[in-house]
């Protein structure tokens, strides 16, 4: 008897052990993160879909200090491209041999992008190097800024200026902004005493259009606003110079940016942008001829296409394909005027895994998901697009878990949309409003990445995504989206497959593709 009670006590532990490594065999396998040939051929198939047809631009994916993928799609300059396709043809030069002397006009892992509001990651990390997060917390716009009015609105602080929930309203939406702002070293309001910078924030970001209040109560919601980085580079400027009005150039934003990281990371091909300068390699932004954002051009008009550049370049109905009409990079300021390459981005994502930028503790503020970002955007987007066309009545959705699902929870942290994902399977899930009383911090259920996509009206989408669990990083840089999404839908399923060994493409980007879907101006951030 005894031993049949030991045989049987044998078998059940047996039992269990075999139960305990069968999870952590499983545990294992979900944590295998490598990026191999068949994922990367997956991604050579998604870039198809899209390469030339309506995305010029960079795919880089990276996986430690490793280039997994690297692709170039389209011209860096349709003029120059077009006239070596030229005199290729007058020289019996092969367009198609390798090296960079012959990719003249090409887009390569060398050129430069506007990346726009990436921007705000790097203010938000000079702000965070310059403060503790005690003061961030506490000290408010008031208390850096003697300038600005005296007003409710001088009371916001700076974390809510970090996380999007000021209450201040957006710049983005006045034409007025982009014509005469950004030029430096410029007094546009010398009896002020006020420098450029901080004479456009006085005029567009001080409350004094909305009844010089907060349009809803500071740190209760997130509502997007380039103010918010604009006042926050008002603050950098303002601690490191210790004055307003006319300070030295060492003082100015770009070059505060250039020391206290640029430099530190060798990122030597990215800055910000100045009245006078050469910029090798810069790609020139280009738009569809039938774009409706066009009609809201301020400046310049776009340049007409070249008529026989199909038949010379091969490139679809490139005839139609306008130079982007004039828009002043140096207005955005701390909110969007910075220009990088991907190789670069490499550097600057590297950077933050260690200590050399912002440590530990600075990090985890940074990635904290605060206040949550409108997970329903493109339901609304999509519900917009078809009101304009009269195609149907558009209403708010229902609150509650199953009408709040989405196959990606979003929220910002300090610069940056932090991300929640389900892990193993794509599947909608609950995205509650706070979730740091939530599962979603689960990390055995979710999986956590940041991100930015930096977008300009007309051309220019610079989309950056830190796989953090994964010390992998997608970056999707274009100078030219057909329907202004593409850029999007090619990082969003070139993730899907890192996620899931699978290749999804939702509805939304299915009709990008067929045409039938535009980028609406109200969507650019």
């Amino acid at each position: 008897m005894n031993q049949l009670r030991y045989l049987q006590l044998r078998v059940i532990l047996l039992c269990c052990s075999c139960v305990l490594l069968s999870a952590c065999f499983k545990e294992s396998v979900a944590q295998d993160y490598t990026i191999g040939p068949k994922k990367v051929a997956l991604f050579k198939l998604i870039l198809a879909d899209y390469c030339k047809k309506s995305f010029f631009g960079t795919v880089y994916v990276t996986s430690g200090d490793d280039v997994v993928y690297e692709a170039n799609c389209g011209p860096r300059n349709l003029s120059s491209y077009t006239h070596f396709k030229r005199i290729a043809e007058l020289h019996n030069i092969d367009p198609n041999t390798s090296g960079a002397e012959y990719q003249v006009g090409l887009n390569t892992s060398d050129s430069k992008y506007r990346i726009g509001s990436n921007t705000k990651e790097f203010a938000a990390a000079l702000l965070q190097q310059m403060l503790s997060q005690e003061e961030i917390e506490t000290k408010t716009i008031g208390d850096y800024l003697p300038w600005f009015p005296n007003n409710e609105c001088k009371d916001i602080t700076l974390h809510n200026l970090l996380t999007m929930s000021s209450g201040i309203n957006n710049y983005s939406n006045n034409p007025e902004v982009y014509l005469n702002w950004g030029w430096r070293p410029y007094l546009y309001e010398p009896g002020l005493n006020l420098n450029g910078p901080e004479a456009f924030s006085n005029r567009f970001c001080t409350c004094q259009k909305q009844e010089v209040i907060p349009s809803f109560t500071p740190g209760s919601k997130f509502e997007y606003s380039n103010c918010n980085y604009y006042l926050i580079g008002n603050i950098i400027e303002q601690l490191e110079a210790e004055k307003q009005g006319d300070i030295s150039s060492e003082f100015y934003f770009g070059n505060i940016l250039k020391r206290n990281i640029l430099d530190k990371l060798a990122m030597v091909d990215s800055g910000t942008f100045y009245a006078i300068g050469v910029y090798e390699n810069m790609t020139t932004g280009y738009v569809d001829k039938y774009n409706p954002l066009l009609s809201d051009t301020t400046g310049r008009l776009p340049d007409t296409g070249v008529p026989d550049c199909q038949a010379i370049t091969g490139l679809p109905d490139c005839a139609d394909i306008l130079e982007s009409p004039y828009s002043n990079p140096m207005v955005l300021y701390s909110a969007g005027n910075m220009y990088s390459t991907v190789k670069d981005m490499h550097f600057w994502d590297k950077g933050l895994y260690g200590d050399s930028i912002l440590d530990h503790d600075q990090k985890e503020s940074a990635f904290t998901p605060y206040q949550k970002a409108d997970n329903g955007a493109q339901d609304d987007k999509e519900c917009q697009t078809q009101k304009a066309h009269n195609k149907v009545q558009c209403g708010k959705k229902p609150r509650g878990k199953k009408n709040d699902r989405a196959f990606q929870c979003e929220y910002f942290g300090y610069g940056w949309f932090v991300n929640y994902v389900p892990k193993h399977d794509r599947k909608k899930i609950h995205c509650p409003d706070k979730p740091s009383s939530s599962n979603i911090m689960n990390k055995k259920k979710y999986e956590k990445f940041v991100s930015y996509s930096g977008n300009y009206p007309y051309s220019w989408v610079t989309s950056f995504s830190r796989l953090l669990e994964r010390n992998q990083a997608v970056m999707v840089f274009s100078n030219y989206n057909k329907a202004g999404y593409e850029t999007d839908c090619i990082a969003q399923e070139i993730r899907n497959v890192i996620f899931y060994n699978k290749a999804y493409r939702s509805k939304h980007c299915k009709r990008v593709l067929i045409g039938t879907e535009q980028k609406q101006l109200f969507e650019w951030y």
